[in-house]
């Protein structure tokens, strides 16, 4: 009997292990399958418009990818306010590298003579010859060049390593030209649609010098977006006025603290008043998209609608800038609400004409619902005022048609000249002008020139800024998605243009491919709205756009070096040999914006993602044969029931000579092998139960598939995970690392216990990852900026970082075998320790052991 009972309680006790770990795999699965829904829910509210080959970008589609990369899956929100905790740690531990040793690895810049997205822009006061130009990336941080005219002079970036490297505005103290504030964060996507992290601001930023030296204002440590800041003398005391708006990230309300307002401050920073009136019904002030001062030192604010949709569209004006001296105008509030195309206020930009105080515009932009509210904005109306803002009149708009700012809430600018109030420049897509006060326009720049070298009438696309120079109606700097341009007759009908971006390396990339014969310092890259430019050793320039759009995923292959691939949204691919373009594979309107993608170089077979962000396609990828010459597509179905997009594809390099293999993430943590790919393929899932329910974003292959290393890129869960045994265990080696998005991976080549990572927040690295407490160091040579993808040519060891906001960067990355020094540097203990945990790590396999010495 008691024999009977120990047998009954054995099975008893087997019966429950397995209820209990059925459970625990069902809960896991249900977690993921919930994540899934909510994530294909986001997507189709968004209702991406995908006809978009006549526009030269899609930044709101850019935008809801990265969003999906990043969102905290638990609290279902970017939390912006880690980035700066995590900054602060990357601060601490590059100081304490540098401390330890004066080496530091620098990493080569390619050089451009193209720049990134450009928002703010200043002549500098205290050049006497007027030569000195600052410039401000949103994602590449602040310039400076010392001659705007001069063809051989370089921009100078002024700090790789601010907390934030978006800058939204910068202006200088009209009482003390050597002070400056620059404002950071970009509000006018984070108003509008899913916005990347690194494109929050952290506060205002001071210089009392000149702009020598720059320190964060403590008190605005807080402030998220600054959407303007103007410096206004008030009777000998300089008065600083900042829009201060918070940004959407959704599931969450405001980001910024204090919330939206007009901020005042009479005493440099320190303290600061809200001057702003409530929105009419509500309890909140306005939120100010823009802040312009007439010739009679009247203050300007043209407004956007909240985070709940009010009090957009609308105009206030003070005399003295103080609480209650508001007026406000917003009769266009209600006039779009009541348009049945263009129902929802959009944002207002004001342009004071400086010769004459009763002449003021005001760019309107209006839209059309959607779940973000409207971020289809364009530009309605423009209007103007005769007597200094009482009373306001339309006049006509640029081509009688709003698509000429058809992104009204990205690009918008306007500016009046200083002798001409009749003479108005505004740009949206393109740049316009009128002569007459708005009654006719003349059409001054062609985006799409692009395509042909640039020329005359060449400005990029998405126009942001235009400033005059001082004492100057000819002299214009005009700031864009593809950086500085000027003109020297600014005042004429149709003036000509001419690209200012000398080394201004604020490209932002998303993805790199190294030219596979070492010692060949040839990449190819792809970025926003610049195409897919092509290096060859010298700075980068419009000639070397080799395809145009969005760039997306770009390959060489390996075997073939002479065939290239580049690809724009939704799965574009475009073919080159020998650099010359041969076709495309089709317009297949499948997958997502920068589409995951890889290339297998053996067997000419390209793997793509083939399922939308909303689900169509589920479970297949777009698989391309033959190229370069004979290529042929098919959609295989992959069996894995997954339904949301898939996030990577890598294909291993020791797959069966013949056939493809593939290794597969999704956007909820689950990975698949996939063999015969290049038939029938079959997916088997390798990941773990403990992974986090979040976006895959990178795999790598060490010595064998054995040794495999796996990132995710949201915030809020364990980043970084390794297996030993071809996925039968995993390893969380996160380590130190902060909270922050890993978005790349790589292993040495030579020693797979080398390990580096594109964050964030530059490049971090370990030399240890095999060890039990892995630690990483951010590398000191890199700026603080965010890293896309990183790309290896094992040939020479060489790296290529696609960052997004400082162009393409590259060094050759030496193997560590086991240096003391720098060792300690990075675990912070002895070498003998990590020695001893090397020689007892019984689940490194025998191949990386021959690497380690």
């Amino acid at each position: 009997m008691k024999k009977l009972s120990g047998i009954l309680f054995l099975i008893s006790t087997l019966f429950g292990i397995v209820f209990i770990s059925l459970t625990k795999s069902d809960t896991e699965q249900n977690e993921r399958e919930a994540y899934e829904t909510f994530l294909l829910s986001q997507a189709e509210n968004f209702k991406l418009d995908k006809n978009i080959s006549d526009l030269p970008d899609n930044p709101d589609a850019a935008a809801l990818q990265n969003y999906f990369m990043t969102i905290d899956p638990v609290e279902r929100r970017v939390p912006s306010e880690r980035l700066n905790e995590a900054y602060k740690a990357t601060k601490q531990l590059k100081q304490k590298a540098l401390q330890k040793s004066s080496k530091v690895v620098d990493w080569t810049e390619t050089g451009s003579n193209m720049g990134g997205r450009t928002r703010a822009i200043m002549w500098d006061p205290n050049d006497p010859d007027g030569n000195k130009v600052w410039a401000g990336g949103v994602t590449g941080g602040l310039w400076t060049t010392e001659d705007i005219y001069s063809s051989s002079t370089s921009w100078l970036p002024i700090d790789d390593f601010w907390p934030s490297l978006s800058i939204s505005c910068i202006v200088f103290d009209p009482n003390d030209s050597q002070t400056f504030y620059i404002g950071t964060g970009e509000y006018q996507t984070a108003r509008h649609i899913y916005r990347e992290s690194s494109g929050v601001g952290i506060g205002i930023w001071k210089s009392n010098d000149g702009g020598s030296t720059w320190a964060l204002i403590p008190s605005t440590a807080d402030f998220k977006y600054i959407s303007d800041i103007k410096v206004r003398n008030e009777d000998g005391i300089s008065v600083v006025y900042a829009g201060v708006v918070s940004g959407f990230y959704h599931g969450v309300n405001h980001q910024s603290a204090p919330n939206d307002g007009l901020y005042r401050s009479a005493d440099g920073g320190e303290t600061w008043e809200q001057v702003l009136p409530d929105i009419a019904g509500e309890d909140v002030p306005y939120a100010p998209a823009h802040l312009d001062i007439s010739a009679a030192d009247r203050i300007f604010v043209g407004t956007m609608k909240n985070l709940d949709g009010k009090g957009g569209a609308s105009i206030l004006y003070s005399d003295n800038g103080l609480s209650g001296s508001w007026t406000v105008y917003d009769d266009y509030e209600a006039i779009i609400q009541n348009d049945p195309s263009y129902p929802v206020p959009g944002r207002v930009i004001m342009a004071c004409a400086p010769s004459n105080a009763d002449i003021v515009y005001a760019l309107v932009g209006a839209g059309w619902f959607d779940s973000m509210g409207g971020n289809r904005a364009e530009g309605k109306y423009i209007l103007k005022s005769t007597d200094g803002g009482a009373s306001w009149s339309e006049t006509n708009i640029p081509g009688n048609d709003p698509g000429w700012a058809s992104l009204s809430w990205h690009a918008f600018a306007a500016v009046a000249n200083p002798t001409n109030p009749n003479d108005l420049h505004v740009g949206g897509l393109d740049v316009w002008k009128t002569l007459n006060g708005g009654s006719s326009w003349n059409h001054l720049s062609d985006w799409a020139l692009m395509y042909n070298g640039g020329g005359d009438e060449y400005v990029h696309a998405d126009q942001h800024i235009q400033v005059y120079k001082p004492g100057s109606s000819n002299e214009m700097l005009l700031g864009s998605d593809g950086g500085v341009f000027y003109t020297d007759n600014a005042s004429g009908s149709y003036p000509d243009y001419q690209e200012k971006n000398k080394n201004y390396s604020t490209l932002q990339f998303y993805s790199c491919d190294i030219y596979p014969v070492s010692g060949q310092s040839v990449f190819i890259g792809g970025l926003q709205d610049n195409g897919s430019l092509l290096y060859q050793g010298q700075p980068l320039d419009i000639n070397d756009m080799v395809s145009g759009g969005d760039g997306a995923y770009c390959f060489f292959d390996e075997d073939e070096p002479e065939v290239m691939i580049t690809s724009t949204y939704y799965n574009r691919y475009y073919l080159f040999l020998n650099f010359s373009y041969i076709g495309w594979t089709g317009d297949y309107g499948t997958g997502v914006f920068v589409n995951p993608a890889d290339y297998d170089s053996e067997n000419n077979i390209l793997f793509c993602n083939g399922v939308t962000f909303t689900g169509d396609y589920s479970n297949s990828l777009l698989r391309i044969t033959g190229i370069p010459n004979n290529s042929n597509d098919q959609m295989i179905s992959l069996g894995t029931g997954v339904s949301t997009y898939f996030s990577h594809i890598k294909v291993s390099p020791f797959a069966t000579p013949g056939s493809s293999s593939l290794f597969v993430g999704t956007q909820n943590g689950r990975l698949f092998k996939v063999t015969n790919a290049e038939s029938t393929p079959n997916a088997i899932e390798i990941g773990d139960e403990n992974w986090p329910t979040a976006y895959l974003s990178s795999t790598d292959i060490g010595g064998s598939e054995d040794t495999l290393l796996v990132t995710f890129s949201n915030y809020g869960v364990p980043s970084v995970w390794q297996t030993y045994d071809g996925g039968l265990n995993w390893v969380d080696i996160s380590g130190n690392l902060p909270d922050m998005p890993i978005r790349w991976c790589l292993y040495h080549p030579e020693n797979s216990k080398q390990i580096m990572l594109a964050t964030e927040i530059g490049i971090w690295t370990t030399l240890a990852a095999h060890v039990d407490e892995v630690n990483w160091a951010p590398d000191p040579g890199m700026a603080n900026v965010r890293i896309d993808m990183l790309q290896m040519r094992d040939a020479d060891n060489t790296v290529l970082a696609a960052t997004h906001g400082r162009g393409l960067q590259y060094l050759q990355w030496e193997t560590a075998h086991f240096n003391y020094d720098l060792w300690s540097q990075q675990a912070g203990s002895s070498g003998s320790n990590l020695e001893a945990d090397y020689n007892n790590d019984n689940q490194v396999d025998n191949q990386d052991k021959n690497m380690w010495y």
